[in-house]
């Protein structure tokens, strides 16, 4: 398995933005799948994505995930955030969505950020195994959230 910048794999921003619009379309009823492509082609650069990335084996595209300054527009108070992290659904469970948060955490770091964000609406035990703390519950556009957090060492 390979993790690389989505921007090395454009073939694959049409899968990833499925992805992303049949997960979490919920929270933004207003989008379309097409501003999801656009967005994450860069043709959109609000809530800017930091970088995005893609693991792959081979030709497979086997999930992603992304670095963003904001990824929810109420608390602008916290950056930068993991987002989007998603693995295909027949690939789970094999380890990849840990080395997509880990290599997130290491672009991270390489950008000095001190902490690190997220929020799920899934139980977060995947995310505690990998050293992240609940900071709070709460909603998101009339979902339930967890709001977690990890400290970034140097």
């Amino acid at each position: 398995m390979e993790i690389n910048p989505l921007a090395q794999h454009k073939e694959a921003i049409p899968m990833v933005a499925k992805w992303y619009y049949e997960e979490w379309s919920h929270f933004y009823p207003d989008r379309t799948m097409k501003d999801v492509e656009q967005y994450l082609g860069g043709g959109k650069k609000k809530n800017k994505i930091l970088i995005a990335l893609v693991a792959l084996e081979g030709e497979e595209l086997l999930g992603t995930v992304c670095l963003r300054i904001h990824d929810m527009n109420t608390r602008l108070d916290l950056t930068p955030w993991l987002a989007g992290l998603y693995v295909a659904e027949s690939r789970r469970g094999q380890g990849i969505g840990a080395a997509l948060v880990n290599a997130i955490e290491q672009k991270a770091k390489e950008m000095r950020a001190r902490k690190l964000y997220l929020y799920t609406e899934r139980p977060e035990g995947f995310y505690t195994r990998l050293g992240w703390r609940v900071r709070e519950r709460t909603e998101y556009h009339g979902y339930p959230i967890t709001i977690m957090e990890k400290e970034i060492l140097f």
